[in-house]
C-alpha cells in the first residue's frame, strides 16, 4: 500500500512539473481551413493569424518568440483578441516600450486588428497608445471594411461589449462576409443570432487543464459555455484561442499555449 501511494505521489509530481515548467513554455500552431465559398474572389487564400491573452509577465524573450512565430506565417491579417496586460503585474515605462517595440515588429500584408480584454480595460489609454504605435487598428465596438484588389469588401467587426451590438451586426452595409473579433467567447450566444460568418475569441485560456473528450476544466466568467476550440451555432462558427499566457498561476495541462492560423479555401 505504501508503494502504491508513493507511485501515485510520483505520478502527480511528474504531471505537476510537466504542466508547470514544460507545457506552459511551449507554443504550438493550430491550423484551420475555412470555407471561403461566400468570400469575394479576391479574398480566396486569405491567411489570418490570430493570437490572444499574452498577459505579459515581463518576459521579453517569450514575447520575441511569439512575434517570430507569427511572422513565420506570412499573414495577410493579424488579429489580437485582447488581454495584452496582466492585472497582477505592475508595469513601468520600460515595460510598455518593450511591449510596443515587439508588437510593432509583427508583420501583416494587409492589416493588424485588436480588441481589448478585461485585463486591458483598467489601463485602456495605455493599451490604445501601444496599439496605435504598433500599427494595430483598435476596434472598439466598431467595424472596418476591408477591400482587397476589387470593389467587394469583407467586414471586420470588433465587439468589446453588447451596448450597440444590434446596430453593428444589423448594418445596411452590403458585404458577403462578416468576421467578428471579441474577447469573451460567451458573447457568441448573442452574436450567432445575426448574419455573422466567423467569430474569433480568446479569454478562456482553454480551461487551463484540458480533459480528453470533455475539454477545459476551469471556467472563467465570460467563457463558461464556450471555452474550447470550436463551436457552430446557426450559420456562425466560433474559434476560441486558448491563448499564450497565464494570470494567477503558471500552469497548463494538455493545453499548450497556441497561435491560430486560418486560411480560406
Amino acid at each position: 500500500m505504501k508503494r502504491f501511494f508513493a507511485i501515485l505521489i510520483l505520478i502527480f509530481l511528474i504531471i505537476f512539473l510537466y504542466g508547470r515548467f514544460i507545457e506552459i513554455n511551449n507554443i504550438k500552431i493550430n491550423s484551420y481551413e475555412l470555407d471561403g465559398s461566400v468570400l469575394p474572389e479576391s479574398f480566396k487564400e486569405l491567411k489570418i493569424v490570430h493570437f490572444s491573452d499574452l498577459l505579459y509577465v515581463k518576459n521579453e524573450e517569450q514575447l520575441k518568440k511569439v512575434v517570430k512565430l507569427i511572422n513565420n506565417e506570412d499573414a495577410d491579417i493579424v488579429i489580437f483578441s485582447g488581454d495584452l496586460f496582466n492585472k497582477t503585474i505592475k508595469y513601468n515605462d520600460d515595460d510598455y516600450q518593450i511591449i510596443k517595440d515587439n508588437l510593432k515588429n509583427i508583420e501583416a500584408n494587409l492589416f493588424k486588428f485588436a480588441v481589448a480584454g478585461e485585463n486591458d480595460e483598467s489601463n485602456i489609454d495605455k493599451y490604445k497608445d501601444i496599439l496605435y504605435d504598433a500599427d494595430f487598428i483598435y476596434l472598439d465596438n466598431s467595424n472596418k471594411l476591408l477591400f482587397y484588389k476589387d470593389a467587394t469588401p469583407i467586414n471586420i467587426i470588433g465587439i468589446n461589449n453588447t451596448d450597440n451590438i444590434e446596430t453593428l451586426l444589423n448594418s445596411d452595409i452590403e458585404t458577403n462576409y462578416n468576421l467578428v473579433i471579441t474577447h469573451k467567447p460567451d458573447l457568441f450566444e448573442k452574436i450567432s443570432n445575426y448574419n455573422v460568418n466567423i467569430v474569433l475569441s480568446g479569454h478562456s485560456l482553454g480551461g487551463i487543464i484540458n480533459i480528453p473528450y470533455y475539454g477545459g476544466l476551469i471556467k472563467k466568467e465570460g467563457a463558461k459555455k464556450y471555452l474550447n476550440n470550436y463551436y457552430q451555432k446557426n450559420n456562425s462558427i466560433l474559434y476560441v484561442s486558448n491563448g499564450l499566457g497565464y494570470q494567477n498561476f503558471n500552469f497548463r495541462l494538455l493545453n499548450t499555449p497556441s497561435i491560430n492560423v486560418y486560411r480560406f479555401k
